[in-house]
C-alpha cells in the first residue's frame, strides 16, 4: 500500500527564525496541497473505526506526512524544538509559540532587525531587497506599536527597569502616548502612574 512519491512544486525558504510570518503562509499552502491542513486546524479526530484498511492506511499516511512536511521545512538548528513529537499539529503549535510575534520584547527585536536591513548589491537585486523589507514590514506592521517601540529602544541603561515595565503593559495601553508620558517622567514615579 505504498502512496505515490511526488516532488513538491513548492520551493520556499526554510524556517530560519526571521521569516516565520512568510514561512507560515507558505507552509499552510503546502499542507493544504498535501491534504494535511485539516490536522492543523481541526480537533484531533481519530480515523473512524468502521474505516477500511485502505482508508486507515491513507489517514495514517496523511497524518505522518503533516509532521514530516513541517520537519523538512525548518532549519536544522530548530529541529530539537519538535524532535520529541511526531504529531504535525503539536509541531505546528510549538513553532508558533516559539516564533510568532506575541510579546513586546519580540517586537522590539523585530523592530531592530527591520532598521538594520541593508541593500547588498553584490548579493541581491533591488527587487529582492524590496521583498526582504516588505516581509520584515509584515512582521512589524502595527505603526502605533512601532512608534512606541522606537521611543524606548535606545534609552540609556538607567531606564532598563522602566523599559521592562513598559513591555508588561496591556496591548491597548502600550502606545506612543503612554510610553512617551512615562518616559518623560525620567523614570521617576512611573509605578504610581501605572497603578
Amino acid at each position: 500500500m505504498n502512496m505515490p512519491a511526488e516532488s513538491s512544486p513548492f520551493v520556499f525558504p526554510k524556517l530560519d527564525g526571521s521569516n516565520y510570518t512568510s514561512w507560515k503562509e507558505d507552509m499552510k499552502v503546502v499542507l493544504m496541497d498535501r491534504g494535511c491542513w485539516s490536522f492543523i486546524i481541526e480537533e484531533d479526530k481519530p480515523c473512524p473505526e468502521q474505516a477500511t484498511e485502505k482508508e486507515k492506511f491513507k489517514y495514517d499516511w496523511r497524518k505522518q506526512r503533516c509532521y514530516t512536511t513541517i520537519y523538512q521545512s525548518i532549519e536544522r538548528k530548530f529541529l530539537p524544538l519538535i524532535r520529541h513529537t511526531t504529531d504535525g499539529k503539536e509541531a505546528w503549535n510549538i513553532l508558533k509559540t516559539h516564533f510568532e510575534r506575541t510579546s513586546k520584547a519580540r517586537l522590539a527585536v523585530l523592530n531592530d532587525e527591520f532598521f538594520k536591513l541593508k541593500f547588498d548589491p553584490e548579493e541581491e537585486t533591488i527587487g529582492i531587497f524590496c521583498k526582504r523589507v516588505e516581509e520584515k514590514k509584515t512582521q512589524v506592521k502595527e505603526a502605533e506599536l512601532l512608534i512606541a517601540l522606537q521611543l524606548i529602544r535606545r534609552l540609556p541603561a538607567e531606564y532598563d527597569h522602566l523599559v521592562q515595565t513598559l513591555y508588561r503593559l496591556k496591548d491597548e495601553e502600550f502606545n506612543h502616548r503612554t510610553v512617551g508620558y512615562l518616559t518623560n517622567l525620567g523614570g521617576q514615579n512611573y509605578f504610581s502612574v501605572l497603578n
